[in-house]
């Protein structure tokens, strides 16, 4: 499967925008955040030795399309949990690590009370094991994570309807994290998975199409086009279409269908279209057209008309409008089959 055609990479990038590809790594100041985040995105990797090192929002790469976002810690002068709720709804994350490493505080319970409150998936994560240990030497440490799990589950159990246990890990001995990667991993899975489906998806690839089409009428709509329409420039119509679909006359010979040219839609409207209208009928014959091809409102089209060619004019260029607005119409046509062919 081709997947280098610069169509086919923008339609992908479209679909990639339509899912949240994120996951939020919050928690506790000084739970080792930042070090457990580079850890996992294989990036340069530290241990941080001050309190709440990240004061801001960093985000990093993970895999083919994920990222991963480090967010400062909780419970700061900076960052009290009501900022922290703030911070989390500009960001409109869906799926959370919460890092622990030490005992559930206030802040804690009010930020993780307002992430199911709003739905958001919590993955719950207990960072730092190499320190959980018993000083007396009398409890083993898999008794300890019990206990922990414990906590967590009688602390929640109310507002969470999921399984509460903690993924221990450790960046110091890197216990716990390919597990934790895993994890990570069966989440972008799912979220590869919707994105493959929405590829395929005809209601996604009209949407994408639609957008195309969108920001095309915006250039034929503009200024400089007039100078087009009067100079019959239409290979400049070609040109500026061709480009903004991404497309040539070669992917017509690999589709086995040839791309539209837009002199033949033009002559066509010359030699069948007889000279009769009004121009107020050329007018809204042309407004009817757009609006059809565009799925916009004819005003837009009027109103270009009126303003930049009058009506003493448009009797003269009718068939050069006519005809690009069939012509952009097909061509939206040619590169659904691209991307159709590509995909």
């Amino acid at each position: 499967m081709e997947q280098s055609h610069p169509l086919v990479m923008a339609y992908h990038e479209y679909i990639e925008s339509t899912i949240d590809y994120r996951i939020a790594v919050l928690g506790q100041v000084d739970a080792g955040k930042s070090a457990l985040v580079n850890r996992l995105a294989d990036a340069d990797s530290f241990i941080s030795t001050q309190t709440d090192a990240t004061r801001t929002i960093t985000e990093h790469p993970y895999g083919k399309r994920g990222k991963i976002l480090d967010f400062p810690g909780v419970g700061t002068t900076e960052y009290s949990p009501k900022q922290y709720r703030k911070l989390i709804a500009r960001t409109g994350v869906r799926h959370v690590l919460y890092v622990f490493s030490s005992k559930i505080r206030d802040a804690d319970e009010t930020v993780i009370r307002y992430l199911a409150k709003k739905g958001v998936h919590i993955t719950f994560v207990y960072n730092k094991t190499d320190t959980l240990v018993d000083v007396s030497g009398e409890r083993a440490q898999k008794t300890l994570m019990n206990d922990k799990d414990t906590e967590l589950h009688v602390t929640f159990k109310k507002q969470l309807d999921q399984p509460l246990y903690y993924h221990f890990a450790s960046v110091k001995d890197d216990a716990g994290i390919d597990e934790l990667r895993g994890k990570l991993d069966d989440i972008f899975e799912e979220k590869d998975a919707l994105f493959a489906k929405r590829v395929r998806s005809a209601q996604y690839l009209e949407k994408f199409l639609s957008r195309k089409m969108n920001g095309l009428a915006t250039k034929l709509l503009s200024p400089s086009f007039k100078d087009i329409i009067l100079s019959r420039s239409y290979k400049s119509i070609e040109e500026m279409t061709e480009s903004h679909y991404d497309v040539t006359e070669a992917d017509g010979k690999v589709i086995g269908q040839d791309i539209p040219r837009a002199a033949d839609y033009i002559n066509r409207v010359k030699n069948t279209e007889k000279d009769t209208k009004k121009p107020a009928d050329y007018i809204n014959h042309l407004a009817t057209l757009f609006s059809a091809v565009f799925k916009m409102r004819k005003l837009n089209v009027v109103t270009f008309i009126v303003s930049s060619l009058g009506e003493v004019s448009v009797k003269s260029i009718y068939p050069v409008l006519k005809g690009t607005f069939e012509y952009v119409g097909d061509m939206n046509d040619f590169a659904r089959e691209v991307i159709k062919y590509y995909r």
